[in-house]
Order: C-alpha cells, then structure tokens, then sequence
C-alpha cells in the first residue's frame, strides 16, 4: 500500500448553543484542535459571553496516509481564575473520508454541523459548523492556485 503526503485542511467557522460552564452566564468560547503532535490553541482568541461563537480561522495539519490520526476539536471555556473548562469535544475520522471516492469525488465539501458532547455528559454540548478538505502536500504549480485556502474571517 502506498503511503500519501497530504495537508488536512480544518475551516471552522461558528458555533452554536454551547453549553455555559460560568456561573451566571454564557461561556467564553475558544477552540483548541489537534492532530497527531500538531495542537492550534486558540486561547489568546476567545469570545468573551458567547455560546454562539464566531471563529473564521483554518488550520493545517501534515499527515500521511494510511495511519492519519482523526483530528479531535476541542471547544474550551477561558477562564482568567480557575483554570480553562471543556466544553465539548468532537473526533473527525479522516481516514474514512480520504477511502471514500464518493467524498473525495466532491468538488466542495459540505459543510458539517457537529456535535460536541463532554464526558460527564451523554448530552450534546453545542454544535460546531466546520468544512474540511484533504490536499495532496505537493502539487502543481497550475493547483496552487486553486489550493489556496479561503478567507472566511
């Protein structure tokens, strides 16, 4: 089986109904997403009061497949006092979609609304609204262009 260098590619764009983890009001949302050894943490970047967050933020992450780690989005509450809160977590198996020729065969890829859920709790934490891509590591120069990554701030 040959092995492929790839870019994921993770667009997240806004959440929805987080669940507050501050007394007395709405949490502090920031998103914190890894995969393999690679960690983006968004902390310095959270919105104060706000379970319906917006990010507009893509992050890249090198991998190889087959044996791509899912990549697991984390949605934490800031907090200055106590220490940092999870909100809720969410794997994306990246395997199954770079397999499947029907994913991979879109042009656009959807955009997923995905639940988060926290351990203590087998209800959903809030959504997160997010697209991801798979791009070969290296193209030609024709595809750069076209693989560039799009501006949803």
């Amino acid at each position: 089986l040959q092995t492929a260098q790839c870019v994921v590619r993770v667009y997240m764009i806004s959440a929805y109904d987080l669940a507050s983890r501050d007394i007395g009001g709405a949490s502090d949302p920031y998103v914190k997403i890894s995969l393999g050894d690679e960690v983006f943490d968004e902390r310095d970047n959270y919105v104060l009061d706000e379970p319906n967050p917006f990010f507009g933020k893509h992050y890249d992450f090198p991998v190889v497949f087959p044996g791509c780690p899912p990549c697991r989005v984390d949605i934490m509450d800031y907090d200055d006092l106590f220490g940092d809160d999870l909100i809720g977590t969410s794997w994306i198996d990246l395997e199954d979609r770079y397999f499947l020729p029907e994913w991979r065969a879109l042009a656009e890829k959807p955009v997923e609304y995905r639940q988060i859920y926290h351990p203590s709790s087998a209800v959903s934490q809030g959504v997160f609204k997010c697209w991801v891509e798979i791009n070969p590591a290296k193209v030609e120069p024709e595809m750069e262009e076209k693989l560039k990554p799009f501006d949803i701030s």
